[in-house]
């Protein structure tokens, strides 16, 4: 038997509660969020979803999306998930299209299913930085130029791109990792704080998130840039990554 499921929509503010199981599709959420939230009037909305217990927010804008948030719940247990909408307008040319799965009887907006999904474009796939991490553990015999050291922390990257401590590994690519820690940022950080003595911590931090799909907490990015500008300035600048 089906679960069932509670969905916290909010909009500008506002909020609402609509209840789901595996039967609804993404087009019926979407439907939910326009009967709930009429003043979206002709707009397109984007949704993004967050799991109880996670800081991560997940893209919604498809079917596969929806596929994969159902994954997510089992994989977290829950039967709550938080739905953050945004909205921007149609384009100029005012074309209505129209939403067949079950729209509201009150409703005096309807779109094509197709074309609705049309104004989403996927992304291509991006190559992270972190990439080769998967290639740092070979063989229980593999010896390390750094020793304990240099082995402990490869073993770390290793495991975040092979997503260890992650139940569902088919389910997206995890974006918070408690093992992306200071040590590992001031190893992939050496070369350009080398460059740069005076990089900023929130820079380190936004290329975390864009060249590593990993997003850590500012004092993280903070403190991995002053220990890799210590041993900088120390003559101590080994990098293991």
């Amino acid at each position: 038997m089906d679960s069932n499921y509670t969905a916290k929509l909010v909009y500008s503010g506002e909020g609402a509660t609509v209840s789901f199981d595996h039967s609804v599709s993404y087009i019926d959420i979407a439907n939910s969020v326009r009967d709930r939230f009429s003043v979206l009037g002709r707009s397109f909305v984007n949704l993004r979803y967050t799991i109880f217990s996670d800081v991560v927010s997940y893209r919604l804008e498809n079917e596969d999306d929806m596929k994969m948030m159902f994954r997510v719940l089992a994989c977290y247990s829950s039967d709550f998930v938080d739905v953050d909408v945004c909205s921007f307008d149609v384009n100029a040319s005012g074309s209505e299209s129209v939403l067949s799965n079950n729209v509201s009887e009150d409703s005096s907006i309807s779109f094509d299913e197709n074309d609705y999904l049309g104004c989403y474009k996927p992304e291509e796939a991006k190559r992270y930085c972190s990439k080769g991490w998967e290639n740092y553990i070979k063989s229980k015999d593999q010896k390390f130029q750094g020793g304990v050291e240099e082995f402990r922390l490869k073993l770390r990257m290793y495991a975040i791109e092979m997503r260890f401590g992650y139940n569902c590994h088919d389910v997206v690519r995890l974006q918070t990792n408690k093992m992306m820690d200071s040590k590992i940022i001031k190893s992939i950080m050496l070369d350009k704080v080398r460059e740069n003595p005076n990089k900023k911590a929130i820079d380190i931090y936004h290329e975390i998130k864009s060249d590593y799909g990993m997003e850590v907490s500012y004092r993280t990015a903070w403190y991995g840039k002053k220990c890799a500008r210590e041993s900088v300035l120390s003559g101590d600048a080994d990098s293991y990554a």
